[in-house]
């Protein structure tokens, strides 16, 4: 139900998380890694959730890479009660843990 996809620019990185019955954009992050820390800009559409989520998932990308990256993208299921939502948390951060896990064992990240 939940997409983690990456496209990359150049040397940076732009992840497009995505899934439920309308995906949308619903927050962009832009995370990059300066003096040995992050530095996060980010905007979240009114009356969507995931920013906080996206601002973490930067956080853990830029600490690993040392990259710049962007994340953005939606999730959206109608009347999700707190237990869908917290699985559809589960599952992004699974998601994002594969592809980084894939991404590593890519020569652009040695």
């Amino acid at each position: 139900m939940i997409s983690c996809e990456l496209n990359r620019i150049g040397t940076d990185n732009l992840v497009v998380v995505s899934g439920g019955t309308a995906p949308h954009i619903g927050a962009v992050v832009i995370a990059d890694y300066e003096n040995s820390e992050v530095k996060i800009v980010s905007y979240g559409f009114p009356h969507h959730k995931e920013e906080d989520l996206f601002i973490e998932l930067a956080k853990v990308w830029c600490n690993t890479y040392q990259q710049k990256v962007v994340i953005t993208g939606g999730i959206h299921i109608d009347n999700a009660t707190k237990e869908q939502i917290e699985g559809l948390v589960d599952e992004t951060w699974d998601k994002f843990f594969h592809l980084m896990a894939d991404q590593k064992s890519c020569k652009a990240y040695k």
